[in-house]
């Protein structure tokens, strides 16, 4: 063998022997697995100026729909006469002082967004209440005398008209019901006067109810956002991405008064079906259906075996005659399905029938017992004074019911004016009756506020309750006595 041949094999063996070292590793299971560290995929986003500039378009697109509202108005206080009027000495021997009225006028400021060709205008109820002048300003600079429309507390809306004038810009409502929790918004408006001011932000949640910041007759179903919204923001709209309004700034939760990126505003349908109401009738039409819910609770549902987080509302009570009574709905059923929206709980039950119109044929589900029932049920309008759902209201609180005053009743027993609520039935045990008041009491004011109808005494006693006693200025029916009464809750 000569010297190439044994080059060749040489070669040939370490070629070989390369080879089944690569084979070797490849056959070792922890050696085959084995990968090189690397960092996950990085998303890169071109954005080409896209989002950048969309805030600045969006804004700069609605900006002139949107208006500053200033508000000049008076608001009724009461004074005692006698400066002795609180000194319990003073009170037990003459009685209690009679009061003088006076005015005080009062002057606030808000936003609003124009929502039609019409001139219609959309605020909040609050912005307006005790407006007697309402002027609106534009973003170029002019100055609109403006029209109270109609105005509805329980949704704290309102809508104001102006003249519609050539160029006039106008705002639409989007679809509030497919927005989306992370989806960017931004906020217009007047905070602390600074005139059309934009924040941005995102929807932080949806359906925020209980908050209570529109008392036990208030229909809350608010949207939740971070974008910065401060005093002068409300009425304002937030408006998402394409351009179209997603709600009706209204109201912070913070303990500074300033934004701690806690804002709620109205939803885009809820405020679109209140305004077209107030401007198709002057006032709210809200479906009814006359009945006294709760909602189910872990005890309630242990105590009626269903499964722990069951959502659903029970019927504690019905109004005799009403339209649920009518429909065939009973005590102690479950209602689940309201139109074909699955009911979670009491609050949104009450905006569900709300929203929809009277005479309306409303299909239900329910369970009565084990047993899945579908019911149609003709909704009725909420237009007594006394068809309100029981739980938490002033009745309930007081135990008593009561009607307005009217011009014959109060030409009848001598009052110079109808005003004030008529007291007709006192529940036995009732703090009521505790605290002898009867059938022909006649109260005149809760607290420093005056009544002048059975929704407004509720929502007043209420409010007063979570202070665990309601001051009545009442009279007394026998002896035509007029005083103060402070009647304990607790």
């Amino acid at each position: 063998m000569n010297k190439k041949q044994k080059l060749y094999i040489a070669l040939a063996l370490a070629a070989t022997g390369v080879v089944f070292f690569l084979l070797g590793m490849g056959s070792n299971p922890e050696r085959g697995n084995a990968e090189e560290a690397a960092p996950v995929s990085t998303i890169v986003i071109k954005d080409e100026g896209g989002f950048l500039n969309m805030i600045s378009e969006v804004a700069g697109a609605l900006t002139p729909a949107v208006v500053h509202i200033d508000v000049s108005g008076t608001v009724t206080q009461t004074n005692p006469e006698s400066p002795f009027g609180n000194d319990p000495f003073f009170r037990y021997f003459f009685g209690p002082p009679q009061e003088r009225e006076y005015k005080v006028p009062v002057q606030a400021l808000g936003s609003g967004v124009i929502i039609g060709k019409e001139g219609y205008v959309i605020t909040n109820n609050h912005v307006v209440q005790n407006a007697e002048t309402i002027n609106v300003a534009l973003n170029d600079g002019s100055t609109h005398k403006a029209a109270l429309v109609g105005r509805d507390p329980n949704t704290d809306l309102a809508v104001l008209k102006i003249e519609p004038f050539t160029g006039m810009k106008y705002a639409e409502f989007g679809d509030s019901d497919q927005c989306k929790v992370g989806e960017w918004v931004i906020a217009i408006g007047s905070p602390r006067g600074l005139d059309w001011t934009v924040t941005a932000g995102i929807i932080s949640a949806k359906n925020r109810q209980n908050i209570g910041a529109l008392g036990p007759t208030g229909y809350e179903d608010f949207i939740q956002t971070d974008a910065s919204i401060n005093p002068g923001n409300s009425g304002g709209p937030l408006i998402n991405m394409r351009g179209k309004v997603l709600g009706i700034n209204a109201l912070i939760v913070s303990a500074s008064q300033g934004s701690e990126g806690l804002g709620f505003a109205i939803p885009a349908n809820m405020a679109k079906s209140i305004s077209d109401s107030l401007i198709r009738f002057g006032k709210v039409v809200r479906g009814y259906l006359g009945v006294n819910i709760q909602d189910i609770t872990e005890e309630i549902a242990k105590n009626l075996k269903l499964p722990r987080n069951f959502k659903g509302v029970i019927i504690a009570d019905l109004v005799t005659d009403g339209p649920a009574a009518k429909g065939g709905i009973e005590q102690g059923d479950i209602i689940t399905d309201f139109s074909g929206t699955r009911v979670e709980s009491v609050a949104q039950f009450r905006n569900l029938v709300a929203q929809t119109v009277p005479g309306t044929s409303a299909k239900i589900s329910l369970l009565r017992g084990k047993k899945e029932i579908q019911l149609t049920v003709k909704v009725g309008e909420l237009e007594g004074e006394n068809k309100v759902a029981k739980s938490g209201d002033g009745a309930d609180v007081l135990g008593l019911k009561v009607e307005k005053v009217t011009q014959d009743l109060a030409n009848k027993i001598g009052l110079r004016r109808a005003t004030g609520v008529l007291i007709t039935q006192v529940e036995p045990g009732s703090a009521a009756q505790k605290a002898k008041l009867v059938n022909g009491d006649i109260v005149f004011r809760v607290g420093n506020r005056e009544v002048s109808s059975p929704n407004e005494f509720y929502s007043l006693v209420s409010e007063a309750a979570k202070e665990g006693e309601v001051m009545l200025l009442l009279r007394d029916g026998e002896s035509g006595r007029v005083g103060y009464m402070v009647v304990p809750l607790r």
